[in-house]
């Protein structure tokens, strides 16, 4: 018998439509036990409590659609024909009611306050499913040769074939993607409450259920990240609420008030650098007496990043070091000390403080 977690865990993917055939039985049986019948009554109330705010609907409304579908077993058993296990008929009848209404009843009456949209149709007999239970990433390797690598406990459903001019999967928790170009087929990943739009290129998303936040974060490419929710005819050439991120740029959405902050990542790594835009640097990325303008630019150009400097007097500034084998903020770290400088994150931007050096350089 499945304890209150696990049935609250496989309630939720239900809703979420992650759940695994396997794992639908084990949920309808639970239900078919009778065992859950009061938390799955206070699920559906607080679900339809939450949706009521702000809407016109009367304030017993949610008690009496759960009175009607509850009653409903008894209307049940004098249809179904007269058999040893008919009780458990009769619930699992009642089971798929109540659990259909929980994913569809915000989208019949509040289309405008649903949580999360994706396309993917459950009646479809190529869509696969697939959870990471084990304590080591997974890869999955799609049919257009993009891959996605599952963190533990993540869960990704996608289609065995992708309908022409758009690739779609959703995603439950944490993975890198590595995507395949392809400019006539945009690919789209639905996470909760965004969704993230490429044409080729690699990031990880996360989602933490406690802090009900997402994160997206760019290693390579270009990326749009927006908020996942309907829109009527009228409203889908209205701007949406979202962010575009380049190499080494996070955003992070908070569920609860809609808002995206963008920053830098974590930890920027270097970046495929154009030859015609590389500038020249010595060998082993040594300095010597060389102006810290120069030195900033090899930094921007290696990392895609934006650096700029508070005092103008800071160019003046010449840099004799070793700039290799660090990452960037270490980087930043040597430069600085060496100019009596100072660096400060600021978005998506790196802002570098100082007085500067009085000579000027030629």
């Amino acid at each position: 018998m499945l304890t209150k977690e696990q049935f609250e865990l496989l309630l939720e993917k239900y809703e979420r439509d992650l759940i695994s055939p396997q794992d639908r039985e084990r949920l309808f049986e639970a239900i078919a036990s009778g065992e859950f019948d009061q938390l799955l009554e206070q699920r559906i109330d607080f679900k339809l409590r939450d949706q009521q705010e702000g809407s016109n609907l009367p304030p017993l409304r949610s008690s009496e659609i759960l009175q009607n579908i509850f009653t409903s077993e008894k209307q049940n058993a004098a249809i179904l024909p007269s058999r040893p296990n008919k009780t458990k008929h009769i619930r699992l009848a009642i089971a798929t009611t109540l659990l259909i209404g929980i994913v569809v009843f915000s989208y019949l009456f509040y289309p405008s306050r649903t949580s999360e949209i994706h396309p993917l149709a459950a009646s479809s007999n190529d869509i696969q499913e697939l959870t990471n239970t084990t304590q080591q990433a997974q890869l999955v390797k799609l049919e257009d040769g993009s891959t996605i690598t599952l963190e533990p406990g993540a869960a990704i459903k996608y289609p065995l074939h992708f309908l022409p001019g758009k690739r779609e999967v959703v995603l439950e928790g944490e993975a890198f993607f590595e995507v395949t170009k392809n400019p006539d087929a945009p690919f789209l990943i639905y996470n909760r409450k965004i969704v993230t739009h490429v044409l080729g290129t690699s990031f990880t998303i996360k989602s933490n259920k406690q802090t009900r936040e997402i994160e997206v974060s760019v290693r390579t490419g270009k990326v749009e990240v927006y908020e996942n929710v309907p829109t009527t005819q009228s409203e889908t050439n209205k701007k949406r609420n979202g962010v575009i991120l380049l190499p080494n740029q996070k955003v992070t959405y908070d569920e609860d008030d809609g808002k995206f902050v963008a920053s830098l990542a974590d930890r920027p790594l270097p970046i495929a650098v154009e030859r015609a835009e590389r500038i020249n640097i010595p060998v082993n990325n040594v300095f010597e007496e060389t102006s810290l303008q120069t030195v900033l630019t090899f930094l921007e150009k290696n990392y895609g990043i934006e650096i700029i400097t508070e005092n103008e007097a800071l160019y003046n500034c010449l840099f004799t070091g070793a700039l290799s084998q660090q990452d960037l903020y270490t980087r930043l770290d040597v430069v600085c000390q060496a100019v009596g400088a100072t660096y400060e994150i600021k978005g998506t931007r790196i802002l570098i403080k100082g007085s500067g050096c009085g000579k000027t350089i030629n």
